[in-house]
């Protein structure tokens, strides 16, 4: 009898998925088993205060499902970390109770014993059972979980239970350190998984940011020394002071939300790092008539090896292995300095500098000793001995101003202009500056409205031009 109902239930089931696959009229997948759907679980308040009296928490459970529950009630349960718990029951709403209802709400309260531990609880509801289109039971939800609004890090949907203001809640508040690998600590910023372990070493400071990442905002982290002799600590900063045994704990402090946090590390203090020092010598100066040419420049080793210096004048140096290579007359200026290491401290920065000679030019340019101001302009002209063009500029942008070969005079008085030759990488520049003497009186131009043969027209000057007349 039981292998008859089993093989016309499989019978059934295949027939109904048939049909369901070809759209057969009266069939839907709501006549398929489900599992009912949770649609919101609460409980309010998410926070209360044990020294106060009559502290109730009341939940409320939504679920839903096409054909209906079949369950009446269900338990729910508040649990802590240290397996404290307390329990509830839950009973439908709906009055009388109707299977069919497609979404049912649960609805019960708990009061808060006085003597129940400070701390963070979790509410977790047996699991409800859903109506099958034919009224057995279908499939039953897993174990459902209870939401709050609580803000508080590291507890999200918690019941938050306090004692006289304070949660004694025991949370990781930072982690760290990250110079420790065995620890498994785990970080959110990747920073912290790829910054160089600190230098335990006699003068260093050791800021513990940079080592600890805080996993909750409003707490700061802080350090304090169990050994101030050899290491002195600031608000969030150590000290390396002298050679010896280093004893430190980092620490965020009890708050009304979080217990004290704290981590202690113990480290060796080793001699200080030192500071090297460097000698460069001194380069002659050099000819620029065979360009480029290299020039041996100083060897110079640092705790890593050869150091190869920087050029502050590209345009006339840099340097390349133990030579130095010149490309344009002028001044070369480098620099050679060695970057900190475990051991040894950033040297100071040392420069070298040596001439590249050029052959000198001379040139030749001269002015009228003095000008009319109403002549407004005059034009210069210069040339050098290297046969490199010249260019002008003003000294007295007051006075005069240039516009490519062209003086311009603004007012009077002492006008210099210079000629200027900006030489090449083999000829030196050079320069040479005249005065001009600039006389008279500066007549002001205006826009000016004349008429003639009754017609306007504008001009600029100072009066109307012959046959026009000033309109009035």
């Amino acid at each position: 009898m039981k292998l008859k109902f089993q093989a016309i239930r499989a019978f059934l089931v295949f027939a109904l998925g048939v049909a369901i696959s070809i759209g057969v009229p009266g069939l839907s997948i709501a006549d398929s088993p489900q599992q009912p759907v949770v649609v919101s679980f609460t409980m309010t308040p998410s926070s209360i205060d044990i020294s106060q009296q009559n502290n109730t928490v009341t939940f409320d459970l939504v679920v839903s499902n096409p054909t209906g529950i079949a369950s009446a009630q269900t338990r729910v349960t508040l649990t802590n970390n240290s397996g404290v718990s307390l329990s509830a029951t839950l009973l439908r709403t709906d009055s009388p109770i109707n299977y069919s209802l497609a979404q049912v709400t649960f609805h019960g309260a708990l009061v808060i014993p006085t003597t129940v531990p400070a701390g963070i609880y979790s509410a977790s509801a047996n699991p409800l059972t859903g109506l099958n289109a034919d009224g057995s039971n279908g499939y039953s939800t897993p174990t459902l979980l209870a939401t709050t609004t609580s803000s508080v890090v590291g507890a999200p949907n918690y019941l938050l239970v306090r004692a006289a203001g304070f949660l004694n809640f025991s949370y990781p508040t930072f982690s760290g350190p990250a110079f420790n690998n065995l620890l498994g600590n785990s970080f959110v910023d990747p920073k912290f998984t790829s910054v160089a372990g600190p230098i335990w070493k006699v003068g260093e400071i050791i800021n513990i940011k940079d080592y600890y990442e805080l996993k909750v905002p409003t707490l700061t982290l802080k350090v304090t020394s169990a050994t101030p002799a050899t290491c002195s600590a600031g608000s969030n900063t150590l000290t390396l002071i002298s050679v010896g045994i280093c004893s430190f704990t980092v620490y965020t402090d009890q708050t009304a939300d979080y217990q004290l946090y704290k981590d202690i590390q113990v480290v060796t203090i080793t001699t200080a790092r030192v500071k090297p020092t460097y000698s460069l010598g001194v380069i002659p100066t050099q000819s620029s008539t065979a360009l480029p040419l290299k020039v041996p420049g100083p060897l110079v080793y640092g705790p890593i090896g050869y150091i190869s210096p920087i050029s502050l004048t590209p345009s006339v140096c840099y340097g390349a292995g133990s030579y130095i290579t010149v490309i344009s007359g002028g001044t070369c200026t480098l620099n050679y300095s060695s970057p900190a290491t475990l051991t040894n401290l950033a040297s100071d920065v040392y420069t070298l500098s040596f001439e590249i000679s050029r052959t000198p030019q001379i040139i030749s340019f001269t002015t009228p000793s003095s000008a009319s101001l109403g002549s407004r302009s005059l034009i210069l002209s210069a040339t050098s001995s290297s046969g490199l063009p010249v260019s002008f500029q003003s000294d007295s942008p007051s006075i005069c101003s240039v516009t490519g070969s062209s003086l311009n005079f603004v007012k009077s008085g002492n006008c210099e202009v210079k000629a200027l030759q900006s030489g090449s990488t083999t000829i030196a520049p050079t320069s040479l500056t005249q005065t001009v003497l600039v006389t008279g009186t500066q007549v002001i131009q205006k826009k000016i409205v004349c008429v003639k043969a009754g017609k306007s027209k504008i001009f600029v000057g100072i009066k109307c031009p012959t046959g026009y007349k000033v309109k009035k």
